[in-house]
């Protein structure tokens, strides 16, 4: 995997130029492009959106989820469990979050019918969390002159191209939008299969194939934030360079300027994990491998469960022959 296209760094900049061309009424500015050949009512449901995701847009905390995470988000999301979202599940009730590598297939895979998705933005409103999906413009530009026939578009040209560069100047684009509600378990996540402890990586990727890409997203993401309220995830401030943020700052003054990075606590060896617990006095003569899963863990404070990541660990007494090395090739697609 190569350098990441958009960095952490360069977020505050981008939620600053995406701010303002959603919120941009001339001809050039996202209401009109986003209105470009709808009807007078859709058109003016359009703008008005435009308007209000540039609302949230500003309010919204800024995140950037480090290689490692975003792949066991994706990972660990295919074996979810069944979960009702909460709002104090959110690190933010407004927020821009960046992966660095994208949550669906490229452009390149066989499987895809649409560009990668690198970010989402999301805004609690009422009983629900509305989201939207963004692509990388230079991913989505590719696409669009690359086309998928099988999927039904066309490849542009590149006068067409050219164009498409002009009306959408800003770093992202927008792709789906959806919302979560609050209290009710997502479709995509209720047809997860209940017990999935037994189930190869292959066969999970089976089980979600067919799920569309904002359903494939919506997972990650939910997967993301849940991750981040573990001890296993540790963030760090990042600032946006001196003449970002000058630019930031023409653009508009009250915008923040700095980025939550959030990464994995170091993953090495599997951590050895022979202490005191269900299995002891059995007297087990080897170790083995117990995989990355989630658990269901009861919090009374919400008087429901809230399920939480298991790092894949040796389990056994120390120092005893470990089973099946081999399997140290885990789960996590590292």
């Amino acid at each position: 995997m190569g350098k990441p296209l958009l960095t952490a760094r360069q977020l505050p900049e981008i939620r600053a130029e995406l701010a303002q061309w959603l919120d941009d009424d001339s001809p050039h500015g996202g209401p009109a492009t986003w209105a470009r050949g709808f009807d007078p009512a859709t058109a003016a449901s359009e703008r008005a959106a435009a308007h209000d995701w540039a609302t949230a847009l500003r309010a919204a905390e800024l995140f950037c989820v480090s290689t490692d995470m975003t792949r066991l988000a994706v990972s660990a999301g295919l074996a979810l469990p069944a979960y009702r979202l909460h709002a104090e599940d959110l690190p933010a009730p407004h927020g821009l979050l960046l992966w660095e590598e994208p949550v669906t297939g490229t452009y390149e895979s066989d499987e895809t019918t649409g560009c990668p998705i690198v970010a989402v933005t999301w805004a609690v409103h009422g009983g629900a969390v509305h989201v939207r999906t963004w692509a990388a413009r230079e991913d989505w530009l590719a696409f669009m002159a690359q086309g998928n026939p099988d999927g039904g578009v066309r490849a542009l040209t590149g006068e067409e191209v050219r164009l498409l560069r002009m009306r959408h100047p800003q770093a992202l684009v927008c792709m789906a939008s959806s919302q979560l509600p609050f209290g009710h378990v997502p479709g995509w996540l209720a047809t997860t299969p209940e017990d999935t402890s037994t189930m190869t990586m292959a066969e999970l990727e089976d089980h979600t194939r067919s799920s569309d890409r904002q359903e494939q997203a919506e997972r990650a993401l939910v997967v993301t934030w849940l991750l981040m309220g573990q001890t296993l995830i540790r963030e760090e401030r990042q600032e946006a360079p001196r003449s970002a943020v000058r630019h930031i700052r023409r653009l508009d003054p009250g915008l923040l300027t700095a980025v939550r990075y959030v990464q994995l606590r170091h993953r090495g060896v599997p951590r050895q994990d022979d202490g005191p617990g269900e299995d002891a006095g059995r007297g087990y003569r080897h170790r083995w491998i117990v995989r990355g899963h989630w658990r269901q863990h009861w919090y009374p404070s919400r008087g429901a469960h809230r399920p939480i990541w298991i790092d894949s660990h040796v389990k056994g007494p120390d120092g005893a022959p470990l089973l099946d090395p081999g399997k140290l090739v885990h789960v996590l697609r590292r």
